[in-house]
């Protein structure tokens, strides 16, 4: 309801700067290289490198400078403003995570997320990106590029409802050096610092950053549940040089490791017994492009991302039945390594046709005694090849076709074609149709896990608490979608509407009986429409408003349960709101101001409610110069409406506030 007036105010004052950009763009007559001067640029979707109005996709891109006044703390909390997301803000689970048109859950897998290009998706995890979302801090971010639907076409198997890619700052613009500080209620206490320098061919940069707070409220109040302590820890090097003429290399390496309470606390809990939990990881990665002629370029990308999970507590049931189980060590612990090379080229054939293909290999080790018993450990090994034809007929349409073939040994053959039409009759007007098939192979854990526990003395094991199916397979969707794009050359408005069906098949529940094990079975449609909406009136004022309905709608469950009809169902809001009012006030002064809601939406944690959320943020900052320095002081209160629960019925996210200061230097 708040939303509602916010909207329609906004929409009020949109329509009278609407009314005089029309008539202005009539008088001035703009060529059409003044429109495109103005259209951001994105690598993230094809692959190739296209304007906003040229994708095959719906795509919101979330820069430096928005990132800034959101006044979030890490890479999460800025993707609510993406229509069609839900996020939560948890430690106590998994880490914080991100999902797109449901599977609102601890471990959400059916989006792919890249860090510069790199996966950071992890199959231990059961293809959880939780981890990956902490590797860059939000201050070595220049921007945060999201396909909203499916793009197995371009990246395979793990990008099954959209693509997450963070891109890291140009290490040219960060010589010099910063610090920043951050300190508030629920424990926050974030410090973190950064140096650059160089020369006019390599450049070096290498940034330290230590995150705290107290998590989550507990909405239990005998304390049962532990406390909620979060720490997360990262360094990162970032290298650029030019090479020979035409030549590039950047290098990469970067830690981060999540320290995080979970657990029940007091001497009668036995089955998840307050701890201390450790996830972590470590990568390197090179790439090289080299330039053949201005039609033609090669890329080629190497890294290794190794990956890690420490969790466990003794077993200390006193009853007589369990006395051969009395301290044995409950874990999950785990490693993983994944090793990725890649090879793309990309050629112009004319002004009207341009391609890129490339291929992959994959290779991921886990290993894990707890998890996968007898078996030990698990190698999946991915071979991929993909292309991506642009094509442009007449001067106002631009068709892009494209497709991936990929063979694994965890998912078997599957391929994932494109065909995606964008018609612009004038500029700054594009009407985009098209369709596409994408898949989600089952993780390492769905397919393989064996978890089960001996006794003290070795022996006498237990049943299996959780049995991977091997005849998993991959999840198939097919996608069709319809949208509108509104780019006027100068004008202070921009509009994205995006009308979606997306059919799922042969998709993966988990059946919960004892051992839990996941099965094919399921088969439903997520149907609705996205609008994005920014205005900036280029005298101080930006509005950024998102809009999702959502309805699924369900054929066939694997586990045809009531509860599991419900989370399916109610897995993504039937409606969802996100307006950011960013304000500059003269003299270094600007605010931000947030809103959030999200109605009817169900919890994997609660097998009878449904929920809905509201949130207010308010972020003020006051940028300085002098003695040839530049800091910024600012003060963020967030959730300035009532604790709503936050992915899960036990945590609630409540209202707190927080100072930071940066100094650059």
């Amino acid at each position: 309801m708040q939303l509602r007036y916010l909207t329609v105010a906004c929409a009020c004052a949109l329509g009278a700067e609407l009314a005089q950009a029309q008539s202005a763009t009539a008088a001035s007559a703009l060529s059409e290289q003044d429109f495109l001067a103005d259209v951001p640029v994105v690598l993230s979707v094809s692959r190739l490198a296209q304007r906003l109005d040229e994708t095959p996709g719906a795509m919101t891109i979330l820069d430096r400078e928005f990132i800034r006044m959101t006044g979030a703390r890490d890479v999460v909390d800025v993707l609510r403003f993406v229509p069609g997301f839900q996020t939560t803000h948890s430690f106590e689970e998994d880490a914080p995570i991100a999902t797109y048109h449901g599977r609102y859950e601890a471990f959400a897998n059916r989006i792919q997320v890249l860090v510069d290009g790199r996966s950071v998706y992890s199959g231990f995890l059961q293809g959880s990106a939780g981890l990956g979302w902490q590797t860059l801090s939000l201050d070595d971010i220049e921007r945060i590029e999201v396909l909203r639907g499916s793009n197995s076409a371009a990246y395979g198997a793990r990008a099954f409802l959209g693509v997450v890619n963070i891109v890291s700052r140009d290490v040219a613009e960060t010589v010099g050096g910063s610090a920043k500080l951050t300190s508030g209620e629920n424990g926050v206490n974030d410090v973190g610092a950064r140096l650059g320098w160089g020369s006019d061919t390599s450049q070096y940069r290498i940034s330290v950053d230590n995150r705290a707070d107290s998590g989550l409220r507990k909405v239990f109040t005998d304390g049962k549940y532990a406390k909620g302590d979060a720490q997360v820890s990262r360094v990162n090097f970032a290298s650029s040089h030019s090479l020979h003429p035409g030549s590039e290399l950047d290098l990469r390496a970067g830690a981060v490791e999540v320290a995080a309470y979970r657990g029940e606390m007091g001497p009668d809990n036995y089955g998840s017994r307050e701890r201390l939990r450790f996830l972590g990881s470590q990568f390197a990665q090179l790439d090289w492009r080299h330039t053949i002629s201005q039609d033609e370029d090669v890329a080629v990308t190497l890294s290794r991302t190794a990956m890690f999970n420490r969790d466990g507590y003794p077993y200390l049931n006193p009853a007589a039945g369990y006395a051969p189980y009395y301290g044995i060590t409950i874990e999950s612990s785990g490693q993983e390594v994944n090793d990725v090379l890649g090879v793309q080229h990309t050629f112009r054939f004319n002004e009207q046709l341009r391609w890129v293909s490339g291929v992959e290999f994959r290779d991921e080790l886990i290993t894990s005694a707890s998890t996968l018993d007898t078996i030990g450990s698990v190698s999946s090994h991915f071979r991929r090849i993909f292309f991506n034809a642009e094509w442009k007929p007449h001067a106002h349409v631009l068709v892009n076709a494209g497709g991936l073939a990929e063979a694994s040994d965890i998912g078997g053959f599957n391929t994932a074609p494109r065909l995606m039409v964008n018609w612009q009759p004038q500029a700054g007007h594009v009407v985009r149709a098209g369709i596409s098939t994408a898949f989600r192979t089952p993780s390492a854990f769905e397919k393989y896990s064996r978890v089960r526990y001996y006794a003290l003395a070795g022996g006498s094991p237990t049943g299996y608490y959780a049995y991977g199916n091997a005849d998993l397979k991959s999840e198939t969707i097919l996608s069709r979608e319809l949208g509108y794009a509104w780019l006027l050359p100068n004008s202070p408005l921009a509009v994205d509407v995006r009308g979606f069906s997306e059919s799922i098949g042969d998709g993966i529940g988990l059946d919960l009986n004892q051992p839990a094990t996941s099965r094919n079975g399921d088969a439903y449609t997520i149907g609705g429409f996205e609008l994005q909406l920014k205005w900036n009136n280029r005298r101080g004022s930006q509005v950024v408003l998102g809009y999702t309905s959502t309805n699924i709608d369900v054929h066939q469950l694997a586990v045809p349960t009531a509860n599991t009809l419900r989370r399916v169902e109610y897995g993504a809001p039937k409606s969802a709101s996100s307006l950011l009012w960013i304000q500059e006030m003269g003299k270094g002064l600007s605010a931000g101001i947030s809103f959030q809601s999200a109605d009817r939406y169900a919890l994997t944690s609660d097998n009878a409610g449904l929920y809905s959320m509201v949130r207010s943020d308010l972020h003020l900052a006051q940028r300085w110069s002098a003695w040839g320095k530049k800091g910024e002081l600012a003060l963020t209160l967030q959730n300035l409406n009532t604790p709503f629960a936050d992915g899960d019925k036990k945590f609630f996210f409540d209202k707190r506030a927080f100072v930071s200061m940066r100094l650059d230097y």
